[in-house]
């Protein structure tokens, strides 16, 4: 499996919530609604790069929304098939996340108080002839609803609690955190743009009250009972914005929909023609998205959008003085025309590793990464993370192999991100990154001779020299590259 077979199914999720979210919304709210949602989806930054990332939070932002939708499809007009997509959407949902579990029960919740308080006033746009649930059909959907959580969560109940309980921590949300989280939300991190955004997504929710109270509570309840669900479970390290806001992802949708019923709906007294607010609505939505960091630059183009500087958009990422910068990034790969570099070592954290996204930054090639520890060859074959070994390095498509013997030293002079995710390095990532490098050096030291090029502790080899080098030799190339994989002791075992 390579970069396409592992990102494709989170990709495939991004695009169908691309067309399902404003569609669904569109057959709810109107098409207005629904096109001014399309654009705020499509140019939504945490929605991008989560359909980039392979990890679960963008697939549970599509199952959560299905769920919720198919719910509120069911409560109101009270077809059963709406009830069945809700179970198995919101089951699905948890199995990815278990974060995502409030927001999918907060139906049930919303339900029981619109039994309990009484049916508000239904809208005269949505007549149903249908036959409304009552307690006995919630009942039944919720005890539906558990039987999935069941069938998917029981065969690994003693590894769940035990991970629940240790990912539980002390309440650590500050003011600071919500601030990031609004910004993250709003798609930019720019104060005034957010402030924007969210002054007018929630007169989308007060004019989305006044058109239809029901559905505006239940909005409302969607969002705040993923709140106060998290804030209860309180997992660790909820106190950073970027791990607050992967677990409030869910309400994105919606709170996008809240904007785009404020762009949209006509305003109390009809005090702007439509013409003047689909203009406006232009306006804002052009605005977001130049304030937000898609349109900046080099960043589209960089290799390192998963790193979690690049997702936490809302705090400027490092950027190194013009001296700290090594010779080999600012004057010779800025000279090349097209020189992917491959870089060593690297550790896949997306925690520390500013060093080369600053540096490409600078430079502008390609980067692919050179692994500490290789993967499973059996299961894995990746052309962006290539194994440790000369015989790999040699393969790949770069240009040019730098190998960093001090990368600790370069990142503490670059310094990290202005919210740092974690505040220390592992001890045994410290040590693969501390002596890996200088190893790999000496190893192809051995192997190929001395350097291309020393710029203080990166040593540098010019792989096309190298293969037309290597080239007469024929079949044995790749034995004169070395073994095929580098024994992992000879790499990151510490003195």
């Amino acid at each position: 499996m390579g970069e396409v077979g592992l990102r494709l199914p989170v990709l495939v999720c991004g695009l169908l919530g691309l067309a399902a979210i404003p569609l669904a919304v569109a057959r709810r709210l109107g098409r207005p609604a629904g096109y001014a949602l399309a654009w705020l989806v499509a140019l939504s930054p945490l929605l991008v790069l989560y359909s980039r990332i392979v990890r679960p939070y963008l697939p549970i932002v599509l199952f959560s929304f299905l769920a919720a939708a198919a719910f509120e499809a069911w409560w109101r007009t009270g077809r059963r098939r709406y009830a069945a997509v809700y179970v198995a959407f919101a089951g699905l949902s948890g199995f990815f996340h278990l974060a995502s579990a409030p927001f999918v029960v907060a139906p049930l919740v919303f339900a029981a108080g619109d039994l309990l308080l009484g049916r508000l006033r239904r809208p005269r746009a949505d007549p149903s002839p249908c036959r409304r649930p009552g307690w006995r059909a919630l009942a039944a959907v919720a005890a539906a609803l558990g039987a999935a959580f069941l069938a998917f969560l029981l065969p690994a109940r003693s590894s769940l609690l035990a991970l629940v309980g240790d990912k539980r921590a002390p309440f650590e949300v500050t003011g600071r955190t919500v601030a990031g989280v609004l910004e993250l939300e709003a798609g930019s991190g720019r104060a005034g743009a957010a402030a924007a955004f969210w002054l007018v997504a929630l007169l989308g929710l007060a004019l989305l009250f006044r058109r239809d109270r029901r559905l505006g509570a239940y909005t409302l309840t969607l969002v705040a009972v993923q709140c106060l669900g998290l804030l209860a479970l309180s997992p660790e390290m909820l106190g950073h914005p970027l791990v607050l806001d992967r677990y409030l992802l869910p309400i994105l949708p919606w709170v996008l929909a809240w904007a785009a019923v404020g762009l949209t709906e006509p305003w109390p007294g009809r005090a702007l023609r439509r013409g003047l607010r689909a203009g406006l609505a232009a306006l804002l939505v052009a605005g977001l998205a130049l304030a937000g960091p898609l349109p900046g630059r080099g960043f589209l183009a960089s290799s390192f959008l998963g790193h979690n500087d690049f997702v936490a958009f809302f705090c400027p990422r490092s950027h190194p003085a013009p001296g700290a910068v090594p010779v080999f990034y600012r004057e010779i790969l800025r000279r090349e025309t097209d020189a992917p570099v491959l870089e060593f070592p690297f550790i896949p954290l997306w925690i520390y590793d500013h060093a080369y996204y600053a540096y490409q930054g600078v430079h502008g090639q390609e980067v692919l990464v050179g692994l500490v520890e290789p993967l499973p060859e059996l299961r894995f074959r990746l052309r962006n993370s290539v194994p440790p070994a000369p015989r790999d390095f040699l393969a790949s498509r770069a240009r040019y192999l730098a190998v960093h013997t001090d990368l600790l030293g370069e990142e503490e002079r670059l310094g990290g991100h202005c919210w740092p995710l974690v505040a220390r390095m592992k001890p045994r990532d410290r040590r693969l990154l501390a002596n890996s490098g200088r190893r790999m050096a000496g190893w192809l030291v051995a192997q190929w001779g001395p350097p291309d090029l020393r710029d203080g502790t990166i040593e540098v080899w010019d792989l096309s020299r190298l293969r037309r080098h290597l080239q007469p030799a024929g079949p044995d190339l790749m034995a004169m590259g070395g073994p095929r994989r580098a024994p992992p002791e000879e790499l990151g075992r510490a003195e």
